[in-house]
């Protein structure tokens, strides 16, 4: 027997292993956070600690998407979050990591109605087969669209099935649409040439200049959808974003924009049960630990992390989970993060503003019943409010809703009395959130203030008289640059999974080019991917990603990426997107040639 061998033996027999044992930190913990730490503790064979540091002295989760109670006891969270259909990895961890039940911890897919400053233009429609049994899929009321739908490709379902307002949008608005294919198709949602050509040019310019959407159907469709899915006026989006956004949140599949809601907070739904799951396998979850320092430890070989109250934590790898503008601040004070070759410009990436605002009214005398969509059809908000919102409990609205305070904010209105569970349960209040998107001067505001407006702007949104209710309870959260900003240039900046050594990263602002998701399935994503590249370099066993793809491309939008490449060739436009013909003219004028 070797001297390795005896050894091991003698080990093993005195209850001591010669198994190396690795350290990680994950910092911050929210979907891409503990993704990653569920991830690496899948590991067999290696004694793997992984620490979480989160912020928060609630020690509550979640991050940005978590939440805690008020004094009286009354849930708030930092925004409403839907689970669109195509989060397929997302649904995955609550099911078999977690151990939900997806049907108790969300609604079934919902509709949702979207306003321009000039009211509602559109309800989009649940298309695809339902998350329930008996549930069914919307449905036009033109009988001959509606029985050709289920033949149609994405996004022509989409746009015939949704229920326009005719005053709003116009035949010649909806047919201009067509103009977008040509872009759509043109767009590799994971192409780094697409991306690098999409990201030099403004939304706004795409969808004018090159995509040729009328006036209107931009100003009341195109813009709204802007100002709430990547958060800002399309002069301030880079089309690239724009493009996969829309195409992962609407276009990609069937009922791509199909939406479910959580029956309550994140953080008592899921982030509770994930962190006990968490814990049960090792995972050592710390709150009240903001990191103001990474550095490597004094050998070179492993890391050195530093939180604002003294504690010191070493690693063998350390995991970022938190936004861009959070790791920038971080880079500023850290030599070893100024050191990765993978972070050089992350102090490019910007942040959104968000506030939150969540207010319980006094009831009304009597509930409004019979309402459509959500999980619960009553509410005791004002009679007013309750019918305009009839469709559905969610509104999605987009700027300059005849507000000055609002002129390039976009915002949510959410009935929550219909959407949680412990909301539509109370009998001594009524319910109603207001999320409002890039808010900068709103955030300066003081709380009665943004209470005030946001009324305000419920009012004007759904064109009702100004509300006249009485304030039982509020609660503000405001998100200062804490939202990711995809504006010209950000995909350039965007960072890839490893820094360097010993340096990682996850978040919805990760590797832009890679996974075509967004959001919340963006962050369990890469928290995945980065966790099995941090076993791959320590050499930890059975640590694996086990990503699902984005869904495949549908055979129209194979054949439509085709005919793209082919036009692109023909013409020689390399750089600047292929414009559809009705546009040639303009281009012509401008004496430009794409």
């Amino acid at each position: 027997m070797c001297v390795q061998h005896q050894l091991q033996l003698l080990l093993f027999l005195a209850g001591l292993s010669l198994t190396k044992s690795y350290s990680v930190v994950v910092i911050g913990g929210g979907w891409a956070g503990y993704s990653a730490s569920s991830t690496l503790a899948s590991s067999s064979g290696a004694d793997v600690e992984v620490t979480v540091l989160e912020a928060s002295p609630r020690n509550s989760g979640g991050g940005l998407a978590g939440g805690w109670r008020t004094a009286s006891g009354r849930p708030v969270e930092a925004g409403i979050h839907g689970f669109w259909r195509e989060y397929q990895n997302t649904f995955r961890v609550m099911r078999d990591e977690i151990g939900l039940d997806l049907d108790d911890v969300l609604s079934d897919f919902t509709p949702s109605v979207l306003f321009s400053k000039n009211g509602r233009v559109a309800t989009a429609p649940v298309l695809a087969t339902s998350a329930r049994k008996g549930s069914k899929s919307s449905k036009s009321s033109n009988p001959i669209l509606s029985s050709i739908s289920g033949s149609l490709p994405p996004p022509l379902d989409t746009a015939l099935l949704a229920d326009f307002d005719e005053k709003r949008l116009n035949l010649q608005d909806r047919i201009s649409a067509v103009g977008l294919l040509s872009g759509w198709a043109d767009f590799g949602q994971e192409d780094p040439d697409s991306w690098d050509r999409y990201d030099k040019i403004s939304a706004e310019e795409f969808f004018l200049d090159y995509g040729g959407v009328t006036p209107n159907l931009y100003a009341e469709l195109v813009s709204p959808m802007l100002h709430v899915l990547p958060m800002g006026p399309g002069s301030d989006i880079s089309a690239a974003a724009a493009l996969s956004c829309f195409h992962v949140f609407a276009l990609q599949t069937r009922g791509a924009f199909d939406v479910r809601w959580a029956k309550g907070s994140l953080s008592d739904l899921i982030f509770d049960p994930w962190r006990v799951k968490l814990e049960e396998k090792g995972v050592r979850v710390e709150g009240g630990k903001r990191v103001n320092g990474i550095e490597r430890a004094e050998d070179g070989d492993g890391m050195v992390v530093t939180a604002e109250d003294g504690s010191e934590y070493t690693a063998d790898a350390v995991i970022l989970a938190v936004g861009g503008t959070s790791a920038a601040k971080l880079k500023e004070g850290s030599k070893a993060l100024k050191e990765a070759e993978g972070a050089k410009r992350v102090e490019d990436l910007r942040g959104v503003t968000c506030v939150a605002t969540r207010i319980w009214l006094e009831p009304a005398p009597s509930p409004t019943t019979g309402l459509g969509g959500g999980a619960y059809s009553s509410t005791t908000l004002p009679k007013a409010v309750a019918r305009a919102m009839g469709e559905s409990p969610i509104a999605v609205v987009g700027a300059g809703v005849l507000l000055p305070e609002l002129e390039e904010t976009g915002f949510c209105i959410y009935d929550l009395q219909r959407m949680h569970a412990e909301q539509h349960m109370a009998e001594d209040t009524a319910c109603l959130e207001v999320d409002m998107y890039r808010a900068d001067g709103i955030a300066d505001m003081s709380d009665d203030e943004i209470v005030e407006l946001a009324l305000r702007a419920v009012s004007s949104a759904l064109k009702i008289d100004p509300l006249q209710v009485k304030v039982v309870d509020k609660a503000i959260v405001r998100a200062r640059n804490a939202v990711s900003h995809f504006n010209i240039g950000s995909a350039a900046a965007s960072p890839g999974i490893k820094w360097g050594r010993n340096v990682y990263a996850c978040g919805d602002y990760i590797d832009r080019q890679g996974h075509a998701s967004w959001s919340t399935e963006k962050a369990v994503v890469t928290g995945k991917q980065a966790a099995e590249r941090v076993a791959k370099d320590l050499g930890l066993k059975g640590v694996k990603a086990r990503v699902i793809p984005a869904a495949p491309d549908t055979p129209q939008l194979s054949n439509l990426r085709r005919l793209a490449k082919s036009i692109r060739r023909v013409s020689g436009a390399q750089r600047l997107p292929v414009p559809v013909p009705w546009t040639i003219g303009k281009w012509i004028g401008k004496g430009a040639r794409p």
